[in-house]
């Protein structure tokens, strides 16, 4: 398969504020995003040319993301990490180094919030980093919102319905969640989610290990 690039985008006085193509309440995170991407890549001790040929992706669009040139969408920002190996929100919420508290508490204000461009989606972390053993999401969808396209990934997902709606596919069968409910399921099985009511929705997702 040929290998995709996206159109280059300039960046402007709003990507100050986004990682990637998300908006971050944290600016130093959005300018961190690039910075990031390279620093796992080496890590992982990959070249560009083999990160671009596992995510289907061209070098130079790579290259000018790692530059912060321009800004991917959601779905190539988890084939990126899906490429290095990583759980896409170690591209997002860095560790700083710092070690891991034995109790975190985070109050509401403080919470890292993240949207996708043209996306009727947004998340919220409800731990401070991925450093834990699971991680978990305060998802909000509006009418219509979707995750996208089925994904797996190792471990085992939970997801619990807080207020409205969402319909969520596991395998190829689709689950109707109504508030209150919950679901658990093998990570590893194909899953995706969607808002098909008439309201707001909102959920916590949590993964083990974390995964975003």
């Amino acid at each position: 398969m040929s290998a995709y690039s996206e159109p280059l985008r300039r960046p402007s006085e709003h990507d100050a504020l986004s990682a990637g193509g998300l908006r971050v309440a944290n600016a130093d995170l959005g300018r961190a995003f690039g910075p990031l991407m390279r620093e796992a890549r080496k890590k992982k001790q990959l070249t560009l040319q083999q990160v671009a040929d596992r995510a289907e992706l061209s070098v130079s669009y790579l290259s000018q993301i790692e530059r912060n040139l321009l800004t991917p969408s959601v779905g190539t920002l988890k084939r990126i990490a899906g490429a290095l190996g990583i759980p896409t929100g170690q591209l997002i919420a860095p560790d700083a180094g710092a070690p891991k508290p034995v109790v975190a508490v985070l109050r509401k204000h403080q919470r890292k919030r993240i949207a996708f461009p043209q996306s009727n989606v947004s998340y919220e972390l409800l731990m401070p980093d991925f450093r834990r053993r699971a991680s978990a999401l305060w998802v909000t969808a509006e009418p219509g919102g979707a995750s996208g396209p089925a994904q797996t990934h190792e471990g085992e997902d939970m997801v619990i319905v807080l207020k409205g709606a969402l319909s969520v596919d596991v395998a190829g069968t689709w689950h109707e969640l109504k508030t209150g409910d919950t679901i658990c399921f093998n990570s590893e099985l194909p899953h995706r989610w969607c808002n098909r009511g008439s309201r707001v929705a909102q959920a916590i997702w949590i993964s083990s290990p974390p995964y975003l």
